[in-house]
């Protein structure tokens, strides 16, 4: 009797292991999947930005940004004398933003309170978005990123 109740006790264990080592399978592809569908959320809130910027412009510019040509909008390197003006809307509050929160005495501005700010709806892809404004904004001179996702004036830029 007790042989065959430790048998029955290794099958059950052996079971748990089984069980586990496919929840683990099954925990990566959710987090595959997961990330997948965040991605793409992002590229399609990002084509929605572009379509909608393609109607701003003159009839050939907005047929070049639907096809794909010109469906990123353009953020010149700063230089001095440049003045924020010359960004597009969503860039040019971002680095309002940043800059206000400076003279404020913040510790710097992250993608959330950037969305917030621009008066987005909340949601992972359009932090996103807002993340990746601030790091072109960061490539081009604008702004710098003093940490992971926390975004500041680049120094020697007055605002």
């Amino acid at each position: 009797m007790m042989g065959l109740l430790e048998e029955r006790e290794r099958a059950a264990l052996a079971r748990v292991e089984e069980l586990r080592a496919e929840l683990e399978r099954v925990r990566a592809a959710v987090a595959e999947a997961e990330e997948a569908a965040r991605r793409a959320a992002v590229a399609r809130e990002e084509v929605v930005d572009a379509l909608a910027a393609a109607r701003d412009v003159p009839d050939a510019g907005a047929a070049e940004a639907v096809s794909g040509v010109a469906s990123r909008v353009e953020v010149p390197r700063w230089h001095q004398g440049l003045d924020v003006a010359v960004l597009p809307g969503d860039c040019a509050a971002i680095v309002a933003l940043v800059e206000d929160d400076a003279a404020g005495g913040g510790g710097g501005v992250r993608a959330r309170r950037m969305r917030e700010h621009l008066g987005w709806r909340a949601s992972d892809a359009r932090e996103q978005a807002a993340r990746f404004r601030a790091k072109r904004l960061v490539e081009r001179g604008w702004l710098s990123e003093e940490g992971p996702g926390l975004f500041r004036p680049r120094s020697g830029r007055a605002g």
